[in-house]
């Protein structure tokens, strides 16, 4: 169904991109066709579409920036964003900021992020007004790994209603990440600022020092010891368990849970059982990231797994465009995943060491935590989040400090319909903790059984977009 609706796509493109693939934008390529060119030219024209400006011109990294900052400073402060050219809802307004993160090996580095506000704010209980606004810090899914891919470039802030708004909506500041490499692609001296896929513990910084860098840019509006929770989805669930168990070595203060949602934990487990078993899983299109970020943290690996065709799509047709996560989908369509990646590549020694350092799950982390998954998940294989989930209460129960840890299961949900299928539940949550109520210690269990899912729409991605008209054709918002 995945891949009907892609050459769907590129068929309804074709036409519109002729005259630019016959400039031949892809001069080194010995594998994508004309058919593939228009493919990748028309979803990086969509990308550009959805971008607030194309310019970028936010995300220069500040001359005041060194490495030899600490982590966590302040480096720029757009204290008003123009979201005259976003689609955020009316009511809420918006900041952006760039501050220093760390990378997996601890460099020092800038990246960007942005500040949801809220019309007014969720009242947590007697006093909140003097307590600053409650906040979650928000970990975004896939989006790709080059510059144009940040979120807080995208008009819709990428997750838009599925997440971000509903929250703001609701009276909580949300502080997003954008994560190193994305946005913010480039030091001073021109090195590039790599964007390392799926390294949940790098990612995890990211989230921790987007906070202390909000709460010093907005002082009178987050404080320092404010209520916050950590939320994430997909890569970004990862991110925000891997965010819970940075806390247990370095809390920040004014914590109150994470919440995670199809997290990736253990992404070679999941290659490994679908290739071996010859499941055609959609999350498979990721193996060229998965390349590519562990390439990026072992030079010397060298991009090792690709065959000749997933190297030259990825360097000369993907690389070439800086595309988002649609123009891989759309770039390589026309490849099965054997035609991208060798035969066992995640048994490299190189890929396995990799995969231990960014792995989440299996580790002491401070609760209270909720993770949360589809039955039906085609991305993230549910029974790798099962085992993690029993492999860390295991340990809870092991531990003498027991932590409070959920795991809630929605039948007949997929990657991103879960998102929706649970809002209920995580958003009771995130307003429980933020309100000071805490939960019995150790591990429990849900099935959530829906209604009638028989009957729903059933989709890989999200089932509805959001789109963008300037002021002479605002008039198609009155549908």
């Amino acid at each position: 169904m995945f891949t009907i609706s892609l050459k769907s796509a590129v068929a309804l493109l074709l036409l519109s991109a002729s005259s630019a693939v016959a400039q031949n934008p892809f001069p080194d390529t010995t594998t994508c066709d004309t058919t593939c060119q228009a493919g990748a030219l028309n979803a990086s024209s969509f990308i550009s579409e959805q971008q607030s400006d194309p310019t970028f011109s936010f995300y220069k990294t500040p001359s005041n920036f060194s490495t030899k900052l600490a982590a966590g400073v302040l480096l720029k402060t757009e204290d008003v964003t123009d979201l005259s050219n976003y689609v955020v809802p009316s009511g809420l307004t918006m900041s952006r900021i760039i501050y220093t993160t760390e990378d997996l090996d601890g460099k020092v580095i800038p990246a960007s992020a942005y500040v949801l506000w809220p019309y007014a704010a969720f009242s947590t209980g007697p006093g909140s007004a003097k307590k600053g606004l409650p906040m979650v810090a928000w970990a975004h899914g896939t989006t790709g790994t080059f510059k144009p891919c940040a979120p807080s470039s995208y008009r819709a802030l990428q997750y838009h209603f599925q997440v971000p708004f509903s929250l703001a909506l609701q009276g909580i500041a949300v502080v997003a990440p954008d994560y190193a490499g994305l946005g913010v692609s480039e030091l001073p001296n021109g090195d590039t600022i790599p964007h390392s896929w799926v390294t949940a513990p790098a990612h995890a910084n990211d989230v921790a020092f987007a906070v202390t860098a909000a709460r010093s840019a907005f002082p009178d509006l987050l404080s320092s010891d404010g209520s916050f929770v950590a939320m994430g989805h997909s890569q970004g669930g990862g991110a925000s368990w891997a965010f819970a168990e940075r806390q247990a070595k370095k809390p920040l203060k004014g914590y109150k849970g994470t919440v995670s949602i199809a997290p990736v934990t253990r992404i070679l487990d999941d290659y490994a059982y679908w290739t071996e078993n010859s499941i055609a899983s959609p999350g498979l299109l990721a193996q060229s990231a998965v390349i590519d970020s562990i390439s990026k943290i072992y030079p010397k690996y060298n991009y090792t797994g690709f065959t000749s065709t997933g190297y030259d799509r990825w360097h000369n047709v993907i690389a070439k465009v800086k595309g988002c996560f649609p123009v891989l989908a759309l770039a390589t369509m026309d490849l099965t995943p054997t035609d991208i990646a060798k035969s066992g590549w995640y048994k490299d020694q190189t890929a396995k060491k990799w995969a231990d350092r960014v792995a989440v799950g299996r580790k002491t982390f401070a609760g209270p935590l909720l993770v949360i998954n589809g039955a039906d998940d085609h991305v993230v294989r549910p029974e790798g989040i099962d085992a993690a989930v029993k492999d860390t209460c295991d340990l809870v129960k092991k531990s003498g400090n027991k932590e409070s840890f959920e795991h809630a299961t929605f039948s007949g949900m997929d990657h991103f319909s879960t998102i929706q299928a649970s809002q209920m539940k995580w958003m009771d949550w995130i307003k429980s903790r933020l309100s000071g109520k805490t939960l019995e210690k150790g591990c429990s269990e849900e099935l959530v059984e829906g209604l009638r899912t028989n009957d729903t729409v059933h989709t890989l991605g999200p089932n509805f977009f959001l789109s963008y008209f300037d002021t002479a054709e605002s008039w198609k918002y009155s549908l």
